[in-house]
Order: C-alpha cells, then sequence, then structure tokens
C-alpha cells in the first residue's frame, strides 16, 4: 500500500508540474514569438513608409507587444526591394542589404506577391505604391525564427532541469507525506480486524445460547429476531474481515481449483433459497474452468453475487447466472430483475456501506450493510480480474467479472 500510495503521490504532483512548466514554456515562447514578429512587421512598415532610405525614417510609431525601433535596429535588417510596373515588369531591384537572395530568386518572388502584404518562403513583405509603379520590400525573417528557436530550447531546457529537480525532491518527500496516511489506514485496519475477531466470539455465544432457549421453551419473536440479527452481524464481519484482509496486500496461497464444480456445490442450495422466493433461476456454466485462486475467498465472491441477487430480486423475477471459459479470458456473469435504482451510476454500488435499496430493510439475513459488493469486487481484483455493474435495460441489473 505505501508503495501505491507514494506512486499515486508523485505522479499527481509531476502531472500538476508538468502541466505548469509546459504553459509557462509556452507562454514565454507564445510572447516571444508575438513581440519578434511585431519587431519585423515595424521594420517592415518603416523601410516601405521610408521608401527603403535610412534619412527619411521616423521612429515615432509605437506599437503594442513590440520593443520601439532606432536606426542600429532597422539598419541591422537584412532586406531588399523589387520595383516593379503595373504588368509586372521588373524595374529595378536593390540587394545592397542582403546577400543570400539573387536577381532571379527576388524576382520570383516579386511575382509571387499579391495583396498589400504577406510572407513568402520566410520573407516578410509589404507592397507601396507608387502611381502606376508598385515598390515592393522583403524582410528576411530566418532571424527571427533562431532566436525564436533559441528561446524555445533554453526555455525547454531550463524546464527540464526545473521537472528533474522537482521530481527527486517529490521522490524525497513522498515517504513523509503519505505517513500519515498510511498510519490511518493501519490503524482502521487493525481495528476492524481486531473487532472483528473479538465480536466473532460473543456472537457465537449469544447465537448458541439463543439456539438452547429456543429448544427448552419454543421458538418466539424475539428467538427469531436475535438469530436474524446475529447472523446479519456474522455476515458482515466476514466481508469486513475479508476487506481489511485484502487491503493488507497479503498474498492468499492459490491453488488450482475446479469453479465450475464449486458452483455445483452450492447451486443446489440458491435453487431452494429462490423457490422460496418464488423466483425464477437458471444457470448457465461451462464445465471443468480451472482457475488459481484461494478456494474460500473466491467462494466468497460467488456468494456475494447470488446473495444479492436473491435480496434485490423482486417477487417473480428471474436470475441468470453464467460462467464460462472464452478467447482466454473466464467470464463470470450474474443478472437479474430489478426495481428502478436510487442512483442510476451502477459503480455506486460497490461503494463501502452503500446501499442500493430505497426501503434499507432489515428483515432477512442477506439484508446487509453495503459491504458485500465492496468485498466481492477487492476479491476479484486479488486474483487479478475486475468486477463491473452495468444496466442493460430498463429493469434489469447485471454483474460481470472477467478473469
Amino acid at each position: 500500500m505505501k508503495k501505491i500510495l507514494r506512486k499515486k503521490f508523485i505522479l499527481f504532483a509531476m502531472s500538476v508540474v508538468t502541466i505548469l512548466l509546459a504553459v509557462l514554456v509556452g507562454a514565454i515562447s507564445g510572447f516571444s514569438w508575438i513581440i519578434l514578429d511585431r519587431q519585423s512587421d515595424a521594420v517592415l512598415h518603416t523601410l516601405a513608409n521610408a521608401d527603403g532610405m535610412f534619412m527619411q525614417m521616423e521612429f515615432h510609431e509605437k506599437r503594442p507587444f513590440a520593443p520601439p525601433l532606432d536606426m542600429d535596429t532597422v539598419k541591422s535588417a537584412r532586406f531588399f526591394m523589387v520595383h516593379a510596373d503595373r504588368d509586372g515588369t521588373i524595374l529595378d531591384i536593390n540587394m545592397d542589404h542582403i546577400s543570400s537572395v539573387d536577381t532571379k530568386k527576388a524576382s520570383e518572388y516579386a511575382g509571387q506577391a499579391t495583396g498589400i502584404s504577406g510572407k513568402i518562403d520566410g520573407y516578410k513583405y509589404e507592397v507601396k505604391q507608387l502611381g502606376t509603379s508598385r515598390l515592393i520590400f522583403f524582410l528576411d525573417t530566418s532571424g527571427q525564427l533562431g532566436i525564436f528557436v533559441m528561446i524555445l530550447s533554453i526555455s525547454c531546457a531550463i524546464a527540464l532541469v526545473c521537472w528533474l529537480v522537482i521530481l527527486l525532491g517529490v521522490i524525497l518527500l513522498s515517504g513523509r507525506v503519505v505517513r500519515p496516511i498510511l498510519a490511518g489506514m493501519e490503524k482502521q485496519k487493525q481495528f476492524i480486524t481486531n473487532a472483528g475477531h473479538e465480536l466473532k466470539t460473543p456472537l457465537a455465544i449469544i447465537q448458541s445460547n439463543n439456539d438452547a432457549s429456543t429448544l427448552i421453551h419454543g421458538e418466539t419473536k424475539h428467538s427469531r429476531n436475535i438469530r436474524l440479527q446475529t447472523q446479519r452481524l456474522n455476515v458482515l464481519m466476514t466481508n469486513l474481515l475479508t476487506l481489511a484482509r485484502l487491503d493488507e496486500e497479503t498474498n492468499l496461497p492459490t491453488e488450482t481449483v475446479n469453479v465450475s464444480e464449486m458452483f455445483f456445490r452450492i447451486h443446489p442450495v440458491y435453487e431452494d433459497m429462490a423457490h422460496d422466493k418464488q423466483l425464477a433461476m437458471s444457470a448457465d456454466i461451462q464445465p471443468d474452468i480451472f482457475m488459481k485462486v484461494h478456494r474460500d475467498t473466491f467462494l466468497q465472491m460467488i456468494t456475494i453475487l447470488l446473495d444479492n441477487a436473491i435480496k434485490y430480486t423482486p417477487k417473480s423475477g428471474a436470475i441468470r447466472f453464467s460462467m464460462k471459459n472464452e478467447f482466454g479470458h473466464i467470464w463470470i456473469v450474474e443478472e437479474n430483475e430489478c426495481e428502478a435504482p436510487r442512483n442510476p451510476d451502477p459503480e455506486r454500488l460497490f461503494d463501502r456501506f452503500y446501499r442500493g435499496d430505497s426501503a434499507r430493510t432489515q428483515d432477512s439475513v442477506s439484508s446487509g450493510y453495503g459491504i458485500g459488493l465492496s468485498a466481492a469486487r477487492a476479491i476479484a481484483e486479488a486474483f487479478g480480474g475486475k468486477l463491473t455493474a452495468a444496466y442493460p435495460e430498463a429493469g434489469i441489473i447485471r454483474f460481470t467479472a472477467r478473469f
């Protein structure tokens, strides 16, 4: 349990840290790109306004999320200009401020430039009309991309180092964090185990004295109530002790068991119980299904499902139980008719001390305390299986255990 809690704590803490660092890196990189993009737009617009002549440039305009421009920033930019007439004929190409583009490529870019502004192969462009001709300014943004990649790389590296440092800290502190939780859980399990064992003896004495009194004085309403409540408490203690034992993660001794034969031995008892309640019970059991389980504990899971079915199936209802080995999986399915549930979520049935019956009657041994299905699921998981519940249609509930 300690290892599981530590793993869950580390996983949760590092998930939060990962999301936080990812958002932080994304925000830094995103704002960096916006600032660089705004700066390149400002440089290109300044060049276009001054017709590419540095002496005519003005730097009064300020743009949000863009650093202020100065002459050094503009002169360090790599750009070229193409002068073309209305028909697209190239009149002049100025490539004094760039060396990575030749005149042929510049002419191709000018032919592709449509609209007032845009981007072609890593070059931003802006068009300025000069009467019947136009002046097209192209700004190389490869430096902007390089700066962005550098910022992103540095941010990711710092985030990774921080993530590893935090991971180390979380691992070192996880034991201290889960220690109080483990202590509380251990005290709870110890209390349940001790209480269960302490209650077994007085319950047995009460039941034996009640049976003796019944033999001498005959059965009365009070003796019936005493027998009923002691039987219910015995069922509760058995389920609580099972849960406590499984929560301790102790490996139960297992053996290869013919679970088909196990069911056939208890089936007549439950057939009689179903007949007494005027219920129709059918079973479809594939013979010779073998599993490596703890015999008594696995049998307890089956009896819990059958007890639950007989308890909640309304009068004249039907119960169907099946056990099959298909495609490498063993399926145990119990399906019965039921009244409309108070809560449509069948997973609530596995909550400890949750009871689906709205009346919460206590007039039978099987009318328990809402702990049986929790114990059944814990038993299934202890043997590598999974127990689920579903309402396949109105008035029907199905419990499926897959191993």
